[in-house]
């Protein structure tokens, strides 16, 4: 089998060494082919450098690294100049360092490609405005490629700053009117960073960068399609079937790669960056891992273990106050807002910067209107963290609160957990999140703000897992324990006494558990009661006891 490109993000390198490379070559030609001057956002490990790299090495070399690819019969093998810049890992704590470090770093760039004399110095140039403006005015026509990395990634620092984020972004505008003055000695331009901002001359009015961010027809440019992880990773997904069912590689059966693709989908699939929500992608990275885990593989949340909470989020984040509940929620939209307002208070930043990011995405495209929401099992696990970690810095939360929040997960892996005991801390959860806009209804509701906040701290919990006899309202499962609660609501002039004896009635009478007999089971009934908002009787449910 080839090797997977789980190292590195230079497409030179994924070639030389025969990797696996998905051939997204078709694609990248149209968009060339089809204008000139291109932006794409994505989220974080996507592979958009890739895609840079990829690029660079196509306009600089020419087909020499795409043999057997689709677009060496379709390229002309003419060569440019390339300007490489990237924006990541640029000092800015202070206006002064970025400009300075910027100077310095795209200097480098332009005198190492032949775009300024070697005899130039970085500090003829005051800001980066004034080096690009060096660079077009020496420059011959149709003569050099420009590619931008991360061009967001000063911004995104700077999100939980108000005053440096307006005086670096007013920089970064300088510099993109200066390509855009400049723009006709390129032959190519293609930027790309993780957010879009308006109010940037790389958007204004009159630009003629197209944004082909929500473009039906690069919605499969990033990330990989279903049909993609079938061809290209076809012997890979084999060898993780033949671990997982603990077979040989040529003894796998068709039965198990379907469950192995089901598990993909449910995890890292439902990605969608098309307004006509026609097209759908897998998060690369989180693929990657799964199949690059040798004997390990596990369907694990890798691509946010391995990215954390973004800069942006958590810049955002602390400017908000965090995520709500409700945020899980499907949103209706419309394309306007799935730009970041540079006035980073607008209510419509929420819903922009949690899709722009990857916790979001396209659900489905009615009459102009967008409907976004969690695109799949890993989010959810993501999307609970941070609510977890809204949670235990509220204002709502007392010290005792979170305490008993603070012990839940030991309490819960817990073999004598009582009944008591989960009402108790479960009530803890509810008192935090409450407020006049998130009361609880619905046993729906009554469930999920628990489960959301064990998702969060690392609890493989579920709601309405079917059983033979129905559905269960929340199962945790552990490695050799299996935990049930059946949860009932009790509204005004309802007798809580008799909904836990109906949710007793219901563990019992349809065996809620039982589907793994190897597993200890703790069944548990609990009464919510909507007036008080609180859980208010709750009892173990044993074998034979009812």
């Amino acid at each position: 089998m080839k090797e997977l490109p789980t190292g590195t993000q230079s497409f030179d390198m994924i070639r030389s060494a025969d990797m696996v490379y998905v051939d997204k070559t078709a694609i990248i030609y149209r968009m060339i082919k089809s204008g000139r001057q291109n932006f794409i956002s994505r989220p974080r490990r996507f592979g958009k450098s890739l895609l840079v790299s990829t690029l660079e090495s196509l306009f600089s070399r020419g087909t020499e690294m795409f043999k057997g690819l689709a677009i060496e019969k379709l390229w002309t093998n003419r060569t440019y100049r390339v300007l490489h810049f990237d924006f990541s890992g640029i000092p800015c704590d202070s206006l002064e360092n970025f400009q300075k470090a910027a100077v310095r770093k795209f200097f480098r760039v332009a005198v190492k490609c032949g775009a300024l004399d070697k005899t130039s110095s970085p500090d003829n140039f005051t800001d980066i405005a004034d080096l690009m403006n060096e660079i077009t005015s020496n420059a011959d026509i149709d003569s050099t490629v420009l590619l931008i990395d991360e061009y967001d990634s000063p911004l995104n620092d700077n999100l939980n700053n108000p005053e440096l984020f307006s005086k670096i972004h007013a920089a970064i505008r300088y510099f993109y009117a200066a390509v855009k003055e400049g723009s006709g000695v390129f032959h190519f331009i293609f930027v790309t960073g993780v957010s879009r901002f308006n109010k940037v001359s790389l958007f204004s009015v009159g630009s003629s960068i197209a944004d082909i961010t929500l473009s039906p027809e690069y919605g499969t440019l990033l990330g990989y399609t279903e049909d993609e992880i079938k061809t290209y990773f076809g012997e890979h997904l084999r060898a993780a079937a033949a671990s997982i069912f603990n077979v040989s590689y040529d003894g796998v059966t068709d039965v198990q790669l379907n469950q192995i693709m089901d598990e993909l989908r449910r995890h890292y699939d439902g990605y969608c960056f098309d307004k006509k929500a026609s097209t759908h992608v897998y998060q690369p990275w989180s693929v990657l891992q799964f199949l690059s885990t040798n004997d390990d593989h596990e369907f694990s949340d890798y691509w946010f273990q391995d990215s954390g909470v973004s800069t942006l989020v958590s810049n955002f984040i602390q400017l908000i106050g965090g995520v709500t509940v409700d945020d899980r929620n499907i949103h209706s939209t419309d394309w306007k807002k799935f730009e970041i307002n540079t006035d980073l208070n607008s209510p419509s930043n929420r819903l922009a910067v949690l899709t722009q990011c990857g916790y979001f995405t396209i659900k489905k495209s009615i009459a102009g209107s967008v409907f976004v929401g969690l695109p799949n099992l890993e989010l959810l696990h993501a999307w609970a963290y941070l609510l977890t970690d809204t949670m235990m810095h509220s204002v709502n939360a007392s010290g005792d609160d979170i305490n008993r929040m603070r012990v839940l997960k030991g309490s819960l892996s817990s073999q004598d957990v009582s009944a008591n005991a989960l009402s108790d801390l479960f009530n803890s959860i509810y008192k935090v999140l409450n407020s006049s806009s998130n009361r609880i209804d619905t046993e729906y509701d009554a469930c999920d703000i628990p489960v959301l906040y064990c998702l969060g701290i690392g609890y493989d919990v579920r709601t309405e897992v079917p059983e033979k006899g129905g559905r269960a309202d929340i199962t945790f499962e552990f490695t050799d324990r299996r935990m049930v609660i059946e949860m009932k609501c009790a509204r005004d002039g309802e007798d809580a006494g008799k909904k836990l004896d109906e949710a007793k009635a219901q563990i019992e009478s349809r065996d809620y558990g039982k589907y793994a007999p190897l597993k200890k089971l703790r069944r548990f009934a609990m009464v919510f009661s909507v007036p008080e908002q609180k859980i208010v009787l709750a009892a173990e449910v044993k074998d034979g006891e009812l």
